[in-house]
């Protein structure tokens, strides 16, 4: 059966377990990663194979070569590296474990293992890792006909007995499963969502405040439903309809907007702080559990001993520590999420033509490679970059959000070209580019002290159809209402007691602006 190419969205639900749904569901889980664990070993002696071949070696550097694809595809076939040769190498494991785990659902594991090596194989990754036996886990199925499957109220996943006059309700057989999905009766939302198609369904494992939970995530074919208040029956979140622009410039912890009614330049996910001297201390009360637990593994300086793999033995007291820190990272990442759907959803209200920069934000977590030394006095200068900010704010997960959102209306976020516009560097009215250092944050726009991000979303907001030129023309006629939003927006946070918004909008010490 072919791939769907209809929309979807996903309508997750909390499943009704009891000890022995849970002691069932943890057999599946442990059974899961064993196949997962499997395949991803398997694939990766199949690359490592394949990369010792030396035609391949060859043909990877010559891009140029006629046929190269074609070929390289034949050479990975014939050192078994492919997705379906994996789905050939996990069909007898599956056999083994046929009672818990079906044929569909142990290919989604084949396939999953299969693209996590293909990281590896395009660099966009430097290490796999294999499933450990406290990880979160989930299962998936290819389409809601057999195996794991919704029936529109409960979960099915095994053998159902058959419905007969004796037994008019179907139930599950020794090893299988029937959960019902929760649907509290007020959730106008879950209740129109479960109207649509499933097309398929997918089972996840989480561990919340040190207890198992299990959850239903079903793919639903189609838009998702309209949120709508309870007592007055309007949207919830009203999106424009009528194609405005808005321009966004996105840093690693800001995000400045600009559309015809609104200019704004908010922090990422603000209220969402990690607490860092917490999560501190619980690490160094596991590093000293985990020296206590196992002095055999340590050098005399207090190095872990490298080469031989002894055993690692972990206490009650350090696996409630680890569980402890797991559980801050979920709750952090929960609150960045939750906040970051909020403010997508403020941006698409100012309008549905949104307009990004191109950024690779990967690359900004990388150290500088270039070692340099402080002029004052000689020592070496830090080489990290924007790690923890990345880490704090997430803005790549915004884009991803605001591109998903868009997609419900059949539109996307438009990229545009960042080198070929410099809407930093660019100056609509004597159309030059000047580079500027990052502590520059005003420009001079006409005899008017303009902010630099929000300069640059509205430059970005203004860019002509092709996505590479800005627009002066247009950026022309918008400028008055602009400087007057952006004058406003400049005097609510000089007011606001945010210290990292307060810097974006302090006065250059390398010049004075009239």
């Amino acid at each position: 059966m072919g791939k769907s190419n209809t929309p979807s969205y996903a309508l997750e639900l909390e499943l009704d377990v009891n000890k022995k749904d849970v002691a069932i569901l943890e057999k599946k889980m442990r059974i899961a990663k064993n196949i997962y664990n499997s395949c991803l070993g398997y694939a990766l002696k199949r690359l490592a194979e394949l990369r010792s071949d030396k035609e391949y070696r060859k043909l990877v550097k010559d891009k140029k070569a006629k046929g190269r694809m074609k070929r390289l595809k034949e050479i990975e076939q014939s050192h078994g590296y492919s997705e379906y040769q994996l789905h050939d190498f996990v069909k007898p494991i599956q056999a083994k474990y046929k009672k818990n785990i079906g044929s569909f659902e142990a290919q989604k594991l084949a396939s999953r293992a299969f693209h996590t090596v293909e990281k590896l194989k395009f660099r966009q990754a430097k290490h796999v890792h294999f499933k450990r036996l406290e990880d979160d886990m989930s299962v998936e199925n290819k389409s809601n006909g057999t195996g794991l499957r919704f029936d529109g109220e409960f979960l099915l996943w095994g053998e159902q007995t058959q419905v007969s006059k004796k037994n008019p309700v179907s139930q599950p057989k020794k090893g299988a499963l029937k959960l019902r999905g929760l649907v509290k009766p007020n959730d106008l939302y879950a209740q129109e969502s479960l109207c649509d198609r499933t097309k398929y369904c997918r089972v996840i494992m989480r561990e919340i405040r040190g207890i198992k939970r299990f959850f239903v995530q079903l793919v639903q074919e189609g838009f998702p439903p309209v949120k709508r208040d309870k007592d007055t029956g309007f949207e919830k979140h009203p999106v424009d309809k009528s194609d405005k622009r808005v321009g966004i410039d996105i840093g690693p912890s800001t995000i400045a907007t600009v559309s015809e009614e609104k200019v704004q330049l908010v922090e990422l996910a603000e209220n969402c702080i990690m607490d860092a001297k917490e999560l501190r201390h619980i690490e160094r009360r596991m590093d000293r559990s985990k020296h206590a637990s196992n002095p055999d593994n340590y050098n005399e300086d207090g190095t872990i001993k490298r080469g031989n793999k002894l055993p690692w033995n972990f206490s009650k007291r350090y696996m409630s520590l680890k569980a402890k820190r797991k559980d801050i990272h979920r709750k952090f990442v929960a609150k960045r999420k939750q906040a970051h759907e909020t403010l997508a959803n403020d941006v698409l209200f100012q309008g549905s033509d949104v307009r990004v920069e191109t950024m690779r934000f990967q690359s900004l977590q990388k150290k500088v490679k270039k070692t340099t030394r402080n002029k004052k006095n000689g020592r070496i200068n830090r080489k990290k970059r924007y790690g923890k900010s990345l880490l704090n704010h997430a803005p790549a997960k915004l884009i991803t959000i605001l591109d998903r959102k868009l997609g419900y209306q059949g539109k996307s976020a438009k990229k545009i070209d960042t080198y070929a516009t410099k809407a930093s560097q660019f100056n609509h009215v004597t159309g030059d580019y000047t580079k500027k250092q990052l502590n520059e944050r005003w420009n001079d726009i006409l005899g008017f002290p303009v902010q630099r991000d929000i300069y640059s979303a509205f430059l970005i907001g203004n860019t002509k159809d092709s996505l590479d030129t800005v627009d002066v023309g247009l950026c022309n006629i918008q400028w008055d209402d602009f400087l007057e939003l952006h004058n406003r927006e400049i005097a609510r946070i000089q007011q606001s007691t945010s210290k990292t918004l307060y810097w974006f909008v302090k006065p250059d010490k390398t010049k004075r602006l009239p």
